[in-house]
């Protein structure tokens, strides 16, 4: 099977990055891992304002669905609530809806409670163990101090329990008062590991001075490193939305989603057919150019995925092909128009009946010029806004 309708009358959007890697056995073009948040470490600017309050910015469903992608003791575990202000609750609630709750009602990232769980006890990493010689304290220890906040021997306000620290670590990551009062020019006074003394320094923003309140060390790398390991850069506008990649084992092609739920799943559950290969583009959901619904079919006879931004073409694969092609709705929202947008070149491979895309020109020319065996060019499938 072909193209639906022609070349000229698509537009679609797909930002890929990276060039063509290898040829593998019936033409499929392979993609090498992608990184599409290149990010520097600044120890006087670590995460951006808007990520900082950017407290819905997963759901529960998509916490819990991290979760189950690491090897943590948290995706299994339930306890008492915690509550704002140290009041408790005795109703006993999944890690991930404490998390979700903590962040929504105190405006913090769940990605950065998230951050702080793994650079404060490895909670998101490690399983359930016992006291051991490699780690004296054992699970118990590490989800009683979760958070690390108030946990020191001979603090004032101690906040024992995963709950309690997670209602308590919110709230004091997203303090403006007392001693996280803030104001721009500030100085503060913290130790300094590479330096081995007290030195003074002046964070550009209130939430990087709220890290060096709440713990007072230089230079506060670690919990930048768990925020970029799982969420990408945290300075990146929370308008872009990334899209990622993965590669489909058994056949060859590639699957787009831009649902971090969906992304969590696919990983979590069907490693045995799909790679995960990272984000592969973003499209700036603040960008009014991108209100085009990008539609997704999946292919019952090959397995691969198919994306158009046509309503025609929709409608024409729904009533022609529908044998072949699974209509799953909306996948996330494109541009029609080139004006400020990158275009995204479509191809149709004759062989595996999959199609690939590509924002490259360079890899687009290639492909013509060297696999037109494999792959028919489709012209312009649809544009990003940027």
């Amino acid at each position: 099977m072909n193209s639906f309708v022609s070349a000229g009358t698509r537009r679609s959007v797909v930002v890929r990055l990276g060039l063509i890697a290898a040829t593998l056995a019936l033409g499929i073009l392979a993609f090498g891992t992608t990184k599409a948040f290149a990010a520097t470490f600044n120890p006087l600017y670590i995460i951006s304002d808007e990520n900082w309050r950017a407290g819905y910015s997963m759901s529960q469903a998509e916490i819990q669905a991290f979760l189950e992608t690491q090897n943590g003791v948290l995706k299994s575990y339930s306890c008492a609530e915690g509550g704002p202000n140290g009041l408790h609750s005795q109703v006993i609630k999944p890690a991930s809806q404490i998390i979700a709750e903590a962040a929504g009602y105190w405006n913090v990232n769940p990605k950065l409670i998230i951050a702080t769980l793994q650079k404060e006890q490895s909670l998101i990493t490690q399983p359930f163990h016992t006291a051991s010689a490699s780690d004296p304290y054992g699970t118990d220890y590490h989800l009683t101090n979760a958070m690390g906040c108030g946990v020191y021997e001979g603090s004032p306000d101690r906040h024992p329990g995963f709950g309690d620290q997670v209602w308590t670590g919110a709230q004091t990551l997203g303090c403006t008062t007392g001693s996280y009062k803030w104001q721009p020019g500030q100085q503060k006074l913290v130790w300094s590991y590479p330096d081995g003394a007290y030195i003074l320094i002046t964070p550009v923003n209130q939430p990087t001075w709220n890290f060096y309140t709440y713990t007072p060390y230089y230079p506060q790398q670690s919990v930048w490193n768990q925020y970029m390991l799982f969420f990408g850069d945290p300075l990146a506008s929370p308008a872009l939305k990334p899209v990622y990649r993965f590669y489909n084992k058994t056949n060859g092609s590639h699957f787009y989603t831009g649902s971090e739920l969906e992304r969590y799943t696919v990983m979590n559950t069907m490693s045995a057919t799909y790679t995960f290969e990272g984000p592969a583009y973003s499209v700036n959901a603040s960008n009014t150019a991108n209100s085009v619904p990008l539609y997704r079919f999946y292919n019952v006879k090959n397995g691969s995925h198919f994306y158009t931004a046509s309503a025609q073409e929709r409608d024409t694969v729904i009533a022609n092909w529908s044998s072949t092609y699974r209509f799953e709705g909306p996948a996330y929202n494109v541009s029609m128009t080139s004006t400020g947008g990158s275009p995204v070149y479509r191809f149709y491979n004759k062989k595996n009946g999959s199609h690939f895309y590509t924002v490259s020109l360079q890899e687009a020319n290639n492909t013509i010029l060297n696999y037109s065996a494999t792959y028919n060019f489709e012209g312009i499938a649809y544009y990003i806004g940027l």
